[in-house]
């Protein structure tokens, strides 16, 4: 059985009012809205991975935030410390292939979150009002409405 690391990063707007999905193009998930994310590279930490899948896929730049701020620090000069997941899940790919996938929560950075054209065809932005008519995966789907209802809460 193999394990690959992945990561799926669920980006908020500036102003925390929409999430960014990629729509995927091949199977499973072919025609769905998905976060973007990828595999982690050899010589990568999940942060870095994060950070590089968001910008390929959608042009975007982004911070990888906390899910709860406030998590204690402790750190040694051997550490480097992650931002807290949202969670950390296995996904089974085939009866050969797993992922350990790094689910993580994102914020644009720069000058803007306006998608270029060259990714506008795949690649939006969409609000809490938006997500029972987007195609994607249930699990999906819950998870970013929860994430809103988190945001609200803050």
């Amino acid at each position: 059985m193999r394990y690959e690391y992945a990561v799926n990063v669920f980006v908020f707007n500036s102003d925390y009012t929409s999430l960014l999905f990629v729509r995927r193009v091949k199977p499973p998930f072919a025609g769905q809205y998905l976060p973007p994310g990828g595999h982690v590279e050899e010589g990568e930490n999940p942060l870095e991975a994060a950070v590089r899948e968001v910008r390929e896929e959608t042009g975007l730049e982004v911070e990888v935030i906390d899910f709860r701020p406030g998590s204690p620090i402790l750190l040694d000069s051997r550490t480097v410390r992650m931002p807290e997941p949202i969670r950390v899940q296995v996904e089974y790919i085939d009866r050969h292939h797993k992922h350990v996938d790094f689910v993580l929560l994102g914020e644009v950075t720069g000058d803007s979150d306006q998608i270029q054209d060259i990714y506008r065809e795949r690649v939006k932005w969409v609000s809490i009002n938006e997500l029972n008519d987007t195609e994607m995966p249930r699990n999906v789907k819950e998870l970013a409405f929860f994430l809103f209802r988190h945001k609200q809460e803050d």
